[in-house]
């Protein structure tokens, strides 16, 4: 079969390296210098690589070896060229792109964060939304005068008045913890949430200077809202994979 080269990410520097053995299916990992910049790159067989956990954390690691030489500018899993002239043109291609990319991204890292309302919460703010809104109250004054028809037909609007408002006082409160977060950050960007009780899953992009007051604002967060039924959970200093 024919061997490719697989694409960890781009560095910053144009020195020629060897991290060793590290790569995906034990290949060993090189720096392929172009200019200013570098293709951290390993040898692979030319096909499709398994996207499974053992080769996606193999990817991980390497970019953070890589972060260990300098500012790293990661690629997505599975990118693979035929050939170390394919990887140049590339670099070529994209020279400006990345060294404005790199200059972006130096001393800067991604912090996840994953804002979960459990059910305590929820419930709380279904009550208030029952309690508060002039139109579910006024709904609920008219059942008791209605006939059967007309108290279900009222007791559908007022479950999806319930529901609506109920939707918009969880993404306030959403918003309100991605904007005070975001203070610190030079970018911030929300990501698909993978369970309908994380009301926010975001990344942001972190100066290292500001390392500390992101995680006092984190903490600052958590004793404000956590007696709304909130768990904030943060991960980092990862790759900024978000901002790439």
């Amino acid at each position: 079969m024919t061997e490719g080269r697989y694409l960890y990410c781009i560095l910053d520097g144009a020195e020629t390296r060897n991290l060793g053995k590290v790569g995906i299916q034990g290949g060993e990992v090189r720096v392929l210098p172009y200019e200013s910049v570098g293709a951290v790159i390993s040898p692979v067989p030319f096909s499709e690589i398994e996207s499974n956990l053992v080769n996606i954390l193999v990817h991980q690691k390497v970019v953070d070896l890589a972060r260990g030489i300098g500012t790293a500018l990661p690629v997505r899993f599975g990118i693979i060229f035929k050939t170390e002239e394919g990887v140049k043109k590339m670099l070529s291609k994209s020279y400006e792109s990345y060294r404005t990319k790199l200059h972006k991204l130096k001393d800067r890292d991604e912090f996840g964060v994953k804002v979960i309302l459990n059910d305590s919460g929820l419930k709380r703010i279904r009550q208030s939304v029952e309690a508060d809104s002039e139109e579910v109250v006024a709904t609920r004054k008219k059942l008791p005068k209605s006939g059967r028809g007309t108290s279900y037909l009222l007791r559908l609007k007022m479950e999806e008045a319930i529901k609506n408002q109920l939707y918009k006082k969880i993404e306030d409160l959403s918003q309100q913890i991605y904007t005070r977060l975001g203070a610190p950050a030079d970018e911030r960007t929300v990501l698909k949430s993978d369970h309908e009780q994380i009301i926010l899953n975001a990344a942001y992009l972190i100066n290292r200077r500001e390392v500390e007051r992101f995680q006092k604002e984190v903490e600052a967060v958590r004793k404000d809202f956590g007696g709304e039924g909130l768990i904030v959970h943060t991960s980092g200093p990862w790759a900024p994979y978000s901002f790439c």
